[in-house]
């Protein structure tokens, strides 16, 4: 016997199956329909008096206890891992590029000399207690993470793809705040070790950061061929 080759309205009606158990993301939806609608018509071709609807609860019930999110899990594995190939692709390119390099190591001397300058010559905000150029840097940074919401794509609230990939080194922000130099020195030696690992603390900023941006326009690639390839976005349609 043929194997019973599924119709776009019983493709409509497995959809909605999917939808129906929390599935919204349309990428997710479809690779779930993939694996789904091959077992619906296993089904139907093995018992060809099944009706639709059995043969997707019979269906449903052989993905296990967890239904489809062992798909989804895998889905968020494979696409997290991707992201993450991608980032760390970046930041090699970052470091071997001339003149990203060259942005590194001016990044490094500013800090540097101008967290040893005021180190040096005692200036400090007395709000937070942190000397003035520290403040600058972390002020410098908030501004940074505030652009990158205005200019990083929209559609993190449509994109599976975008979302997974803000998971990959969340958080560096955060970081940053915790671990950059500012507390009060007097010690010469302390002042050049704290300058240094402040140079060092901004140059890592600005090689995740961008290696971050670059990573979320590649998940903004993936979305638009995605959409390209599924005209309708709706995908329950």
């Amino acid at each position: 016997m043929d194997k019973v080759k599924l119709t776009p309205e019983q493709l409509k009606e497995l959809k909605y199956f999917i939808y129906k158990r929390g599935f919204r993301e349309p990428e997710v939806m479809m690779e779930i329909l993939d694996h789904f609608a091959c077992k619906v018509e296993d089904k139907l071709t093995e018992k060809p008096d099944l009706d639709l609807q059995a043969a997707m609860k019979e269906a449903h019930t052989e993905f296990g206890y967890s239904g489809f999110y062992s798909i989804k899990a895998s889905l968020d594995v494979f696409t997290r891992r991707r992201y993450k190939r991608v980032y760390w692709g970046e930041v090699k390119k970052i470091l071997i590029s001339p003149l990203n390099v060259l942005m590194l190591v001016v990044i490094g001397i500013c800090v540097y000399f101008s967290m040893q300058w005021a180190y040096i010559a005692g200036f400090y905000d007395s709000y937070f207690d942190r000397n003035i150029v520290s403040s600058f840097i972390i002020l410098a940074v908030v501004c940074i993470e505030l652009i990158k919401l205005i200019v990083l794509p929209k559609n993190n609230d449509k994109s599976y793809h975008i979302s997974i990939a803000n998971t990959v080194n969340y958080g560096s922000f955060f970081l940053f705040w915790l671990f950059f130099p500012s507390r009060k020195l007097q010690s010469p030696n302390q002042i050049v070790v704290f300058s240094v690992i402040a140079a060092i603390i901004s140059m890592y900023y600005y090689i995740i950061t961008l290696a971050h941006y670059k990573m979320i326009k590649t998940a903004q690639k993936d979305y638009e061929e995605f959409k390209a390839f599924n005209q309708n976005e709706n995908p329950l349609q």
